[in-house]
């Protein structure tokens, strides 16, 4: 007699087979977990050790590799990973960890809630400060312009930065400009005189123009598409001060030809050889000069290299 299927002695073996393999996967699994895990506390533990011995650089080997896993990191050891990154960081220092570098990695673990890296962030901004403005008095020792703006701009990026101090670098960097330009504009006096004519015919009202309504037409003559590149006009006796927000200097530099506009008409109204300067608000920092060209009878613009943001 033939048996059927279900008469067969092991009716449920590839069921009971089935649940064996996944019994044995998940008894794998939990052990292969622990060991992960191990490893990264064994370098944890590995890098508290180095830092009691005061062997930073090897503890930084091993929190970058407890850091290479975070998805195996409790919060608290998150926590605790970044801040001792910060730490080793500023105790090694540059060269291998430059204050730029510093910075970084302190800023993202005091980010952290609960983190103990508020002191050192602070200690490496102040590291900050003092080298840049290191630079910003030989930069400005040695007449360079571009590298002292350049100093000053990274200056202000960092938190705690004075502007009093900034306003007093400002101010030696416009006596370097004014000196300079007053060596390089010895011109005929015949020529520069038939220029300034010129201008005072092609923009006769600017004379009699009052203070006020001047400073207007300037703020409505510095508007593009009805949003004013100026936020304020300050007029001295040879020069005109135009102060720009620092958001619109990329509208500034595309439209520098209203501003030897406007430098025409000034030259026009003091019937003098009359210089505009572009002045960036905030810093007081100069952005672009306009003196008037005998050659061309119009204002030329002297771009001033725009030092870069630092991340």
């Amino acid at each position: 007699m033939t048996r059927r299927k279900d008469d067969w002695p092991f009716p449920h073996r590839t069921q009971h087979l089935s649940g064996i393999g996944q019994a044995f996967a998940l008894a794998l699994l939990i052990l292969v977990i622990p060991g992960l895990s191990g490893c990264v506390n064994a370098s944890l533990a590995a890098a508290r050790s180095k830092l009691s011995a005061g062997q930073y650089a090897a503890a930084h080997e091993q929190l970058m590799a407890a850091a290479g896993q975070p998805q195996k990191l409790s919060a608290r050891e998150r926590r605790e990973v970044l801040d001792d990154l910060c730490l080793t960081e500023f105790k090694i220092g540059a060269p291998s960890y430059p204050v730029a570098e510093q910075q970084r990695a302190c800023t993202r673990a005091a980010s952290q809630p609960g983190s103990r890296s508020g002191s050192t962030l602070a200690k490496v901004e102040a590291a900050q400060r003092a080298a840049l403005a290191a630079e910003v008095t030989s930069a400005l020792k040695a007449n360079d312009v571009m590298l002292g703006e350049d100093a000053i701009t990274r200056y202000r990026s960092i938190p705690g930065a004075d502007p009093r101090v900034v306003a007093g670098w400002s101010r030696q960097i416009w006596v370097i400009l004014n000196r300079r330009d007053g060596l390089a504009q010895k011109r005929s006096g015949h020529q520069l005189d038939a220029s300034i004519s010129k201008l005072a015919r092609a923009y006769p009202q600017m004379k009699e123009m009052k203070e006020s309504a001047f400073r207007h037409w300037i703020l409505d003559n510095a508007s593009v598409d009805g949003t004013r590149m100026v936020s304020s006009v300050q007029m001295r006796r040879n020069a005109v001060d135009v102060w720009v927000p620092d958001e619109r200097l990329p509208t500034v530099a595309l439209n520098l030809n209203r501003f030897a506009q406007i430098n025409d008409a000034w030259v026009a109204r003091c019937r003098c050889d009359g210089r505009t300067n572009v002045v960036v608000a905030g810093t007081g920092l100069p952005a672009y000069l306009l003196r008037l060209d005998p050659e061309t009878n119009r204002s030329e613009v002297l771009i001033l290299p725009r030092p870069q943001d630092t991340p």
